[in-house]
């Protein structure tokens, strides 16, 4: 009777492969989790962005801030967007701004992956390649990104 098995050889090869696979595939997965949670939060910017125009419509002046007091009260935030996305993709808190002159201008921001917003003055596009760009700020304002990642 003649017993086949793996030699040590054998696996180690095999577990060498699987090293090999798995070095290149788990940077790329991290990379398409954090660049899905990256159009996530772009995509809830232009829902409130849109919420807001909408307010704007009824109101004549943009929201003081993203909460129902904000939005003049309970159940009027519900009026102008269905679900309202408390967080951004990260869980970080909406940064919010109406300007004090005109009081039609709005802008929201996201402090990306690490939840720190640097403020509504940043403009441009970022290109995104590593992993540490998805700490980049995002800002949405009058309908439009400002600053954010390049989109294709």
């Amino acid at each position: 009777m003649n017993k086949k098995g793996f030699t040590l050889i054998e696996l180690l090869i095999v577990v060498a492969i699987i090293g090999i696979v798995a070095a290149i595939a788990i940077p790329n997965l991290l990379t398409a989790i954090q660049k899905s949670k990256q159009k996530a939060t772009m995509g809830d910017m232009k829902s409130i962005g849109t919420a807001v125009e909408s307010y704007m419509t009824d109101n004549y002046i943009a929201p003081n801030g993203l909460d129902a007091a904000g939005f003049g009260g309970a159940g009027i935030r519900s009026f102008h967007i269905k679900k309202f996305p408390e967080t951004d993709a990260w869980g970080g808190v909406w940064s919010y701004e109406r300007d004090a002159t005109n009081r039609d201008i709005y802008s929201i921001g996201s402090g990306g992956r690490d939840n720190s917003y640097a403020g509504f003055a940043q403009e441009g596009e970022y290109i995104v390649n590593s992993l540490t760009h998805f700490d980049f700020d995002i800002t949405y304002s009058n309908g439009a990104f400002v600053y954010g990642p390049r989109v294709k």
